[in-house]
């Protein structure tokens, strides 16, 4: 009878298991659909069966397995943060690009090329008074074309330091989440499904922000580290990082009126921007710190549209300044067309105008040798393809050059963006095969599950039976 009693301790106990084992079944399939889940598995075990020692025999819940695999995790942080960059890196460089017309019909170069009309039509008919008119005309549309170019560059670059300032608050954000999970951790070492996978959501929702190292430590806990190694989250306490605007000091400022480029401190305030080279946050840095600082300067580069700007200022100065304006003996010598601001070597395109005191009379046509239109000519061969007036080329060679650099960077951001779109597809999809659910998995092992729950209940019944049938042979007192 002894027997028996063991027997129906051993079936309840296995029907127990196989109903926590359901339970886990149950809640796979609740989170199918759960960002950053991984497939539980209940540990079963069997348990030994030996009448000298005492062992009942039966099953056994030893806890939950995982199937989730840190370096499928890993490669996908890392993929996530090649794709931030690159997304984040498209979008900005394509606001830089979109201020150009590549077909240089339009904005500067079309009112440059204007003003080429105007210095021809001038060397034609040098003392007709509507040719120097249209010269400063189509000069103060031209300069007005590049200060408006240069203000919205720049109010670009204010857009990116409101961006990188957003990201920023938002990798603090994730961050307090994480250390809010180590917390809990330390407090619960138990494993949790659920809490497992809001921190996997949270650790690729940061990857997509910043380039990142996660490291899992003995306790349960996470180490986040950010760019070369600052720390973002270690234990329970979180390292928060700060974005500001400021113009580089180092190496020492060349321009120190430059627009102030953007910068990452780490929680010891020391300057890591450098090395914030992924996630959405790295692709802004470089838009902003690299792709439009090369054209509206920083610090320590003057930036190619004040290299246009002062380069064809100075020019157009310097011819007609050496010129007079006749070929009459005594004849006063050639004003100045342009202004602009020589304090900062970046300031050149922002502050660029048609001089307000120059009038037709004192434009200078003629040049030192005599030639009624001879300094007027020169400024009409400044159209010529093949001059050399800035790095070897002409201004308007000088000006496509940048126009075809941003939307060069734009096309290869473009293009890498739907690559790394690829990698990142593919590497998700490996991590899925190996820890995201499958219901025609879990399907059957409910049908397993459910098999052996039966088989179990008749062992019950026919354990039962035996037992009335032992009672009903005991003689009744």
């Amino acid at each position: 009878m002894a027997n028996l009693l063991t027997q129906f301790g051993v079936a309840g106990n296995a029907l127990g298991v196989l109903q926590e084992a359901l339970s886990v079944l149950q809640n796979n399939v609740s989170n199918a659909s759960t960002p950053g889940y991984a497939t539980q598995q209940l540990n079963i075990q069997a348990r030994s069966s030996d009448s000298i020692s005492g062992g009942a025999g039966g099953i056994v819940a030893q806890g939950l397995i995982s199937s989730r695999d840190t370096y499928a995790d890993s490669a996908v942080q890392q993929t996530l943060q090649s794709l931030g960059f690159y997304t984040a890196q498209a979008q900005g460089t394509s606001s830089i690009q979109s201020f150009f017309d590549p077909s240089g019909t339009s904005g500067v170069a079309g009112a440059l090329t204007s003003l080429y009309g105007a210095f021809s039509a001038w060397s034609a008919a040098p003392a007709d008074p509507a040719t120097g008119q249209a010269v400063i005309t189509q000069a103060k549309a031209f300069s007005e074309s590049v200060q408006v170019l240069s203000k919205s560059l720049n109010s670009v670059g204010n857009q990116f330091n409101q961006q990188i300032s957003s990201t920023v608050s938002q990798i603090n954000t994730l961050a307090s989440r994480i250390q809010q999970y180590n917390q809990i951790k330390r407090a619960n070492p138990t494993p949790n499904p659920g809490a497992d996978a809001n921190l996997e959501a949270t650790l690729e929702s940061l990857s997509q922000l910043t380039n990142l190292t996660a490291v899992s430590q003995s306790d349960g806990t996470i180490t986040v580290l950010v760019g070369g190694g600052a720390p973002l989250v270690i234990g329970s306490q979180q390292y928060r990082i700060l974005a500001r605007t400021a113009v580089s000091t180092e190496p020492p400022v060349t321009n120190p009126q430059s627009p102030p480029t953007s910068q990452i401190l780490g929680s010891d305030g020391k300057d890591i921007t450098a090395e914030l080279t992924g996630g959405q946050l790295g692709g802004l840095l470089d838009s902003r710190n690299r792709v439009l600082a090369s054209i509206i300067g920083d610090s320590h580069q003057a930036g190619t549209l004040n290299q246009f700007a002062q380069g064809i200022a100075t020019k157009v100065n310097t011819i007609l300044q050496a010129g007079t304006v006749s070929n009459a003996v005594g004849a006063a010598p050639g004003s100045a067309l342009f202004t602009y601001s020589s304090a900062d070597a970046t300031q050149a395109a922002g502050s660029l105008a048609a001089s307000t005191s120059i009038t037709r009379g004192q434009l200078a046509p003629a040049n030192a040798s005599g030639s009624s239109n001879g300094n007027a000519l020169a400024l009409s061969a400044l159209a010529t393809p093949g001059s050399a007036q800035i790095d070897g080329q002409s201004f308007l060679s000088f000006f496509a050059g940048i126009t075809s650099a941003a939307g060069q960077e734009n096309s290869s951001a473009n293009a890498n963006q739907t690559l790394q779109q690829q990698v990142a597809t593919q590497a998700q999809s490996q991590r899925d095969q190996i820890s995201k659910v499958s219901l025609n998995d879990q399907a059957a092992l409910l049908l397993q599950f459910q098999r052996a729950y039966q088989a179990i209940s008749e062992l019950l019944s026919v354990v039962n039976s035996l037992a009335n049938s032992m009672l009903s042979i005991i003689p009744q007192q």
